[in-house]
This record gives structure tokens, sequence and C-alpha cells, in this order.
């Protein structure tokens, strides 16, 4: 959005391009005047120019991540001529890609499947009930201590 404001466009002209509302462009405006600590769209302008130049410039040219691929490259071809053997894991490539036909497991198996999204409602229903169990037992230790100095 800020791009197009960089273009002089109005905010009818910028809610017409994004498919959004006129108002919601102007809070949007509103909310990054803020953020920039300006007092004007010109302003707004100026400093998402100055911005933007900034982080267009590659943070990898002179770094070594820039050259990662062939640093891996290198690696391997020394394991191999020292005779290490490259094993593959978690379903990646010897290219470094991951393997398109890998599914990677975030939750136990049990939550997957049809009845997937039930079991993980079920469980979080469980684990809300033992949380508010633990809460009343708290309350009700806290109420038969305080009965116990009153006495």
């Amino acid at each position: 959005m800020l791009d197009l404001l960089i273009e002089h466009k109005t905010s009818k002209e910028i809610s017409r391009l994004l498919g959004i509302s006129p108002h919601t462009v102007d809070q949007r405006i509103m909310l990054a005047r803020a953020k920039l600590g300006v007092a004007s769209r010109n302003e707004i302008a100026q400093a998402y120019r100055r911005l933007k130049g900034i982080y267009e410039q590659s943070v990898y040219q002179e770094s070594p991540v820039a050259n990662l691929p062939a640093r891996v490259d290198e690696l391997r071809r020394e394991d191999e001529e020292a005779g290490f053997q490259l094993v593959t894991t978690l379903g990646i490539t010897p290219g470094g890609q991951p393997k398109p036909d890998v599914y990677f497991h975030v939750l136990p198996e049990i939550f997957d499947g049809p009845y997937g999204t039930l079991m993980r409602l079920g469980y979080i229903a469980a684990i809300t009930i033992f949380l508010i169990l633990i809460i009343l037992g708290g309350l009700a230790m806290f109420a038969q201590v305080s009965t116990m100095f009153q006495r």
C-alpha cells in the first residue's frame, strides 16, 4: 500500500487497486504515520522511500550465507574425498532440497486422519477441565486455610 502512496495515489485510487475500502486505506496510512513518527502523507512517502532504499540492499551480498549452496557442495566433496558417506535425514535430498513426497508429522498420528480434529478438540477439552479442577482445588484449599485462621 505504501508503494502506491509513493506514486502519489489517493486513498480512493489505492482502495480500488487493492480491493479494500478507502476508510481502511486511511486507517492504515494513519497507523503508518504513527509508526514512522511523521505528520503528513508526503512525509510518510519520504520516510518509506528512505526505508525501502535501505532494505532493498541485499543483506547477504558479502555474507557467507550468500555462497551457502557453493559452500555446501564444497564441504560435501571434501567429505566424500575423506571417505565419509552422506546420510540424508528429514527427507532432504543430497542437493539440499526437501523431498516432495515426505510428510513431516508435527502432531502425533492420533491427531491425523478422519477423526483428528475431534481428537484435538477432545484433548483441549480434557486439558481445560483439568485446569479448572486445579483452580477449584486451589480455591477450596484457600477457603479452608482462611477459615482456619479466622478461628
